[in-house]
């Protein structure tokens, strides 16, 4: 099925879409015009603006509509009888540094029409109004050389002769002026009343000069069929893992969580790699850790180079992981803000684990294992007094050894129990791993170490007036009981006993930290509480933490679960996007404010898609991936009466599993505490059905197709043999979330 497509009339929207392939990432305006195009060859900004408008008689087309598809951003225009579509999109498929855009025109009146249609392009990074990053005066200040020859416009950056864009159309050209910014260029096309026309335009750009920037254009397909092409590749995406569930929004939300996790994975020099904050090429270990989470189920291969990428060049004197790459530098640049302890050094431990449990690659797992024991001694040796230790004194990125690093004159160090919580975790799934790879004496040192910490954090770094775990411990000694988001890693990590695990969820989902848009990272009733101050860092509200409460709680109250998932995505379909700022429907925002649910940061958060599709997985559908196996038990709210998955890669197989009725129906062998009944072959290539969910399985008994469905309807369905002997054609009436179990006999041959 493919994802909603999101329709909004131009004046409710801010801003545009992002989209991204390997090398390419592109921002848009809101109608439809070019807000950015950089590459992540080599970290520069190839155009900072590019204007495309429509004009009738000297009159100026008006944007009407604005569309965010899969594949695609579109503005519908109108101008007397005519009606345009621009309609601008990024290839999936090599090769990528092109970017392509499409008009169509409709003349609905008798009398043909001449259309002038004008491209303003600016080739410097441009800073828009309102824009969240400003990119820097090297990239403002590029001036380029342009020369006209075959139709095309070749311009190339002044003293950086490598490059280069080719700019070229299949319309008819009226007049060109150049500039050392960019050109103006003007096309002209007649439409014949009651008729359609179409032009196209085409931008390849290349950091290694003109002849490979030539070579990308003429080997380009032709722009509709390079749009046919992303759009199946979107689509083949959407169904890998095809998971649903019986609510709409939620099931929207998983689409498009895969759609925006795969657009900022990128090429870099140094590797394959994600960005925390395109466009730029900057790797944060964190992010990339959680990021894995989620793409270990979408993009298994690009997490495990990712992985590589971290411990070719992540890994810092001793084997502490650092914070950040430079991607594109020669040689990477890392930094680790001169921090002892952070994050990143536990996370890509827990994240190793985690790619080796759903994919059971053990050629991955040797090659990663150094990091992996490397970061695990480093973690051992900066304990003190049975807990680990960050010494800094400073503030911000320097002070700040957790997720929050970013808060302005703030500091959270000493004995951190965030990064404690993370230690303990990763220390204890290394033992799992040291084990698989036939260190049993490492394995037993990093068990007995994770049991130490994990006892040391539940006797010391509770808080005796709260019953809550303290924020951390200063490097002075002067405990911290601030009652923050951060309450939720030590349940996340496995750390709090049942009670107190129950006591944390129920703070997070009172009013004093629940939203209708998410948890947030600071209760109100705290004195350092302020929804925007610190990049909502202090109150404002982070969807990646509601995801973690959402995770959470899948056993505690899967109602709360799937209210937590709808109110992450619920404001990705608010009536007016504007009206909160920087939302562009279809993206998972950044961050909020914690009173007004003004969108404060990047439009697409880039780490948010695949840790709800993380969140999915792992939360209502209850897989568990572990080096032994893989258990499923789903965590229903009462209101849902199924989930399914279809053609989900795990550990060297495909699964495709449905659970209805209390019982579990899988095409593999797993574990559940539910009733069980595996039937090994999917089948489902031999239903077709409009129904939003269908699965068949069966073994050598019987047949089970499964039609489920998350809005009321009459769906048409076939059966196809050799499930059934002749083929079958059928109707189905569903009301929303339900389902019906059809159980076929094996007739005999």
């Amino acid at each position: 099925m493919p994802a909603f497509a999101y329709r909004y009339p131009v004046d409710k929207l801010l801003t545009g879409a992002s989209f991204g392939n390997l090398e390419t990432f592109l921002k848009l305006t809101p109608q439809s015009d070019v807000a950015g195009l950089w590459s992540a060859r080599d970290n520069q900004f190839y155009c900072g603006r590019w204007v495309t408008q429509f004009f009738v008689h000297g009159e100026r087309a008006s944007a009407v509509e604005t569309t965010h598809a899969q594949a695609y951003q579109s503005t519908s225009y109108g101008c007397g009888s005519l009606r345009i579509s621009k309609i601008v999109f990024l290839p999936m498929n090599e090769p990528f540094g092109i970017l392509r855009v499409l008009v169509d025109f409709r003349n609905d009146g008798d009398e043909a029409v001449e259309a002038a249609v004008m491209c303003d392009v600016h080739y410097p990074a441009f800073v828009w109004a309102g824009t969240y990053k400003v990119p820097d005066h090297a990239q403002r200040n590029k001036r380029v050389r342009n020369r006209e020859e075959d139709g095309l416009i070749i311009s190339t950056t002044i003293d950086r002769p490598q490059e280069v864009r080719v700019f070229g159309s299949d319309a008819e050209v009226v007049s060109t002026y150049v500039s050392d910014r960019g050109f103006s260029r003007t096309h002209s096309i007649r439409v014949e009343g009651r008729a359609m026309a179409s032009m196209s335009f085409s931008m390849a750009i290349s950091g290694s000069g003109e002849e490979q920037a030539r070579r990308i254009l003429h080997e380009a397909p032709a722009p509709r069929a390079a749009l046919a092409e992303t759009d199946a590749y979107y689509e083949r995406l959407l169904q890998k893992g095809y998971l649903r569930t019986p609510d709409p929004l939620v099931n929207r939300a998983i689409d498009w969580a895969k759609v925006n996790t795969v657009r900022v994975e990128h090429r870099f020099p140094a590797g394959d790699g994600f960005t925390n904050d395109p466009s730029q090429d900057i790797v944060v270990v964190r992010d990339a850790a959680w990021f894995a989470l989620g793409a270990d189920y979408l993009t298994p291969d690009f997490s495990r180079r990712l992985f590589e990428l971290i411990a070719q060049y992540g890994i810092e004197e001793g084997g502490k992981v650092t914070e950040y790459i430079v991607a594109c530098a020669d040689p990477p640049f890392k930094s680790d803000y001169d921090l002892n302890i952070n994050d990143d050094t536990p996370l890509i431990v827990c994240a190793v684990f985690h790619h080796y449990s759903v994919t059971h690659d053990r050629a991955a797992l040797e090659r990663l294992w150094p990091m992996v024991r490397g970061a695990c001694d480093w973690i051992i040796s900066q304990s003190r007094d049975g807990l680990v230790m960050a010494h800094s004194l400073e503030s911000n990125v320097w002070g700040i050894s957790g997720w929050r690093n970013i808060i302005p004159q703030s500091q959270i160090s000493g004995a951190v129990t965030e990064i404690n919580a993370e230690c303990a975790r990763a220390l204890f799934l290394a033992s799992s791993l040291a084990r698989i790879v036939g260190d049993g004496q490492t394995a037993d040192r990093y068990r007995t170490a994770a049991d130490t910490l994990k006892d040391a954090i539940n006797r010391r770094l509770v808080s005796n007036a709260t019953g809550f775990y303290l924020l951390n411990i200063d490097p002075e000694g002067e405990p911290h009981a601030d009652i923050t988001g951060d309450q939720i890693f030590p349940v996340l990590f496995g750390i709090a006993s049942q009670e107190r695990k129950r006591a944390i969820l129920d703070l997070l989902y009172t009013p004093e930290f629940w939203t209708p848009f998410g948890v947030r990272t600071v209760g109100r009733n705290q004195q350092e509480y302020d929804p925007d101050h610190g990049v909502q860092l202090l109150g404002g509200i982070w969807p990646n933490l509601t995801a973690w409460v959402a995770y959470c709680s899948k056993s505690h109250s899967p109602r709360r679960m799937a209210s937590a998932m709808r109110n992450i995505w619920k404001i990705s379909e608010v009536e007016n996007p504007k009206a909160y700022h920087n939302v562009m429907p279809g993206m998972f925002p950044e961050r909020l404010s914690g009173e007004t649910f003004k969108s404060r940061g990047m439009a697409m958060s880039p780490w948010m898609p695949p840790t709800y599709l993380w969140l999915a997985y792992e939360g209502p559908l209850g897989l568990d991936p572990s080096p032994d196996g893989l258990r499923v038990n789903p965590h229903l709210p009462s209101d849902w009466r199924w989930i399914g998955v279809r053609d989900l890669p795990i550990m060297g197989t495909t699964l495709s599993c449905f659970y209805y009725r209390r019982t579990l129906y899988s095409s593999i062998p797993v574990a559940s505490r539910r009733h069980c009944v595996i039937l090994n072959e999917d089948v489902s290539r031999c239903v077709e059905s409009d129904v939003p969910f269908a699965v068949a399985l069966a073994d050598d008994r019987q047949t089970l197709v499964f039609l489920a469905t998350d809005r009321e309807g009459t769906f048409a369905y076939t059966l196809r043999p050799p499930i059934v002997e002749q083929t079958e054609k059928q109707t189905i009436a569903l009301g929303a979330g339900e389902a019906r179990l059809l159980r076929i006999g094996k007739h005999k041959a």
